[in-house]
């Protein structure tokens, strides 16, 4: 008995002892990835720390290693076999990772680096390890800050969902866009009311949830498909209740700080409700035998001369990628851009302009607004040229807007996308109509190409992208034309259209005229 006892408890020892490192060769293979590609590691802390809505980021990789430890023994219980053919799939991403961050696109970029870091788990321990470790390594994905794709979707969904329940009470509302006016106030629909924030950080922790309290799959997919629509009808009843009881409380409530204070309170109670019910159908797991375990442990646990290749092989093959990249993105030096000068032509002659708006454009190479008139139609001209783009000074970028959010002045109602024949061919344009006060005006705009033009950012930055790999010339411009209307964008369309079709042809030469 005593005999017994000795060697159970010796197995035991080995087990603990052989537990330990199997953790540390998975989470040093996770921190050495993040480490070799530092700058979409930092890009994404920094998202982290500046937006609420991404600060969840900062527990991710805490809670993926803490789900590693927990299996431990089983890992340290299952031979390292590395896949080989993992190294194909290390390429190709890491290809993946280089055209993102040469094209400036940052949820690409990161979204390639935490599957690069998956594929190194596989190719240097295996499939049976990678099976083993499949939530963890899948719930590191949600360290990207990614979502703000959906913002302008559930805006107008909470935007609809609102108006129509305040109709449905009784409450008479004219609506224009995401704004709308009922008798007690003006209310808009922002990025903050999209509920955005609430449905990531209700997939994370439903997700967390479903795979620590359930073992079937089915369960599992269940709860996390809850927990992705719950948000959303709790954010369409929070808002319609945030506008109602400020409309009957005479706008003394939900007007202020304490507008944020109801929707994370109320968000914090539906996910309790979420929870609570949830737990209802939990499934316990069932305790593998320590003994054999530990058997299994002592007995299989061996790193080998495989691995060590595996992993060695591994980083040159990822080290690659961050050296072309260096090598790709040095910064250039090019000649100052001189004034942007656009002929008028067909009938068109400069005039003064009547109009006070400009976008938002982040860090430009160069600047021009011009105003010309036909007819007695008056359309603006305004051109955002980039040369030599750096990553946070590049054409497509999101603090490129026509109407910032926090904009005292003007507010976007409206957007329509269209296509106008011209000389050159069809070019394709997106609409938006920007109000503030009582003054309207459509807009038009689509990026030029070096003599190309599309409506994409996709497109934009894949040419981004080619450019800086073939180390071509980079300028580009972001163009807009606008008027003043009285009605919605449509009422403008003519007066765009006939500008487009006269002046392309010159916009077009007086880009190419500053084009090295």
């Amino acid at each position: 008995m005593l005999a017994g006892s000795s060697f159970s408890q010796g197995v035991a020892t080995a087990a603990r002892m052989q537990a330990v490192p199997a953790f540390g060769y998975v989470a040093a293979a996770i921190l050495a990835v993040l480490a070799l590609f530092a700058s979409t590691t930092t890009a994404m802390v920094e998202i982290w720390y500046r937006s609420e809505t991404y600060s969840h980021g900062f527990l991710v990789i805490p809670a993926v290693l803490w789900l590693i430890w927990r299996r431990r023994e089983v890992l340290a219980a299952t031979p390292i076999n590395p896949l080989w053919p993992g190294l194909i799939g290390l390429a190709g991403v890491g290809l993946a990772w280089l055209l993102a961050e040469l094209a400036g696109t940052a949820a690409p970029a990161q979204f390639a680096l935490i599957a690069l870091v998956v594929l190194s788990v596989l190719t240097v321990f295996g499939w049976r390890w990678a099976r083993e470790l499949a939530f963890p390594l899948s719930f590191l994905f949600f360290a990207v800050p990614f979502g703000e794709a959906f913002v302008p979707i559930l805006i107008d969904w909470t935007a609809d969902f609102t108006v129509a329940a305040l109709r449905a009470s009784g409450v008479p509302v004219y609506r224009e866009g995401t704004h709308f006016v009922i008798p007690t106030g003006q209310w808009s629909v922002v990025e903050a009311c999209s509920g955005i924030r609430y449905l990531i950080a209700s997939a994370v922790t439903g997700s967390l949830y479903a795979w620590l309290m359930y073992r079937s799959m089915r369960r599992r997919v269940v709860f996390i498909a809850a927990a992705l629509v719950f948000p959303i009808l709790a954010n369409w009843i929070r808002a319609y209740g945030i506008v109602m009881l400020g409309h009957l409380s005479q706008n003394r409530l939900a007007t202020g700080i304490d507008h944020l204070v109801y929707g994370w309170i109320f968000f914090g109670v539906v996910m309790f409700i979420l929870f609570v019910v949830g737990a209802r159908w939990r499934e316990d797991a069932a305790d593998e035998p320590p003994a054999v375990q530990s058997a299994a442990v002592a007995r299989t646990f061996h790193p080998s001369r495989a691995l060590v290749a595996a992993a060695a092989v591994g980083a040159l093959l990822l080290a690659v990628w961050p050296l072309a990249y260096a090598g790709l993105a040095a910064p250039r030096s090019s000649p100052a851009i001189g004034a942007i000068s656009i002929q008028a032509v067909n009938g068109w002659v400069p005039t003064t302009s009547i109009a006070a708006w400009n976008p938002s454009t982040h860090r430009p190479s160069a600047t021009q607004t011009a105003w010309f008139t036909k007819d007695g139609q008056v359309v603006g001209v305004f051109i955002a040229l980039y040369r030599d783009q750096q990553n946070g000074a590049e054409l497509v970028n999101s603090q490129n807007l026509l109407v910032h959010e926090k904009d005292a002045l003007w507010r976007e109602v409206e957007r329509k996308n269209g296509a106008v024949a011209t000389l050159a061919g069809a070019l394709p344009y997106r609409g938006a109509l920007l109000r503030a006060a009582e003054l309207r005006l459509a807009v038009w705009h689509w990026y030029w190409l070096g003599g190309r033009t599309t409506a994409s950012n996709v497109v934009a930055k894949i040419d981004l992208a080619l450019d800086r790999l073939l180390r071509r010339d980079d300028t580009s411009a972001w163009v807009i034309v606008f008027t003043p209307v009285d009605g919605s964008l449509n009422a403008a369309e003519p007066a765009l259209s006939a500008f487009v079709r006269d002046m392309d042809a010159s916009i077009d030469a007086a880009l190419h005229q500053v084009r090295r």
